[in-house]
């Protein structure tokens, strides 16, 4: 990607997302699935993607239950967000924090979610995965859980 473009995408996404500060709070929340929600920042609703991570389908094996439990971890908490830009779909991206605890990483350390191998750049998020293998947490307990980005190519 050349610099120019580079530069054009910065500036393109920084008008969009622009309004959002460092740590924006949200309001009226609502968990769309285990990796996705829509609130209200400064007044404006926005639709995020949760980065670096993937959640189960709505219609995969453990979908409800990844939905479930990014709700019970939203729910009457103070959430905020850090963006990241924006997505092909309009979505900002970002991270999530409830009560200053790091929604993205939860939901991976709790077998919620995969890393989402093709956007990671936060290498901790592994070690979270690997432990959540290991312990055999959440979706882990199934006997071959398959990756969403599979499961959405086999649809």
């Amino acid at each position: 990607m050349t610099k120019l473009l580079k530069a054009f995408l910065f500036l393109t996404l920084g008008l969009t997302v622009g309004f959002l500060n460092a740590y924006t709070p949200l309001e009226n929340i609502r968990v769309i699935d285990g990796d996705t929600i829509r609130a209200e920042a400064k007044g404006k609703e926005i639709k995020i993607r949760l980065v670096e991570i993937d959640a189960p389908e709505m219609d995969q094996p453990f979908g409800a239950r990844s939905k479930n439990f990014l709700n019970r971890l939203l729910y009457e908490k103070n959430v905020t967000l850090i963006a990241q830009g924006e997505d092909r779909y309009g979505r900002v991206l970002g991270n999530i924090f409830s009560d200053e605890l790091n929604v993205n990483m939860l939901l991976v350390k709790f077998g919620f979610a995969w890393v989402y191998d093709r956007y990671a750049e936060n290498s901790s998020l592994y070690k979270h995965q690997d432990q959540a293998k290991l312990d055999k947490l959440g979706l882990w307990r199934q006997k071959e859980p398959i990756a969403p980005w599979v499961w959405r190519q086999q649809k």
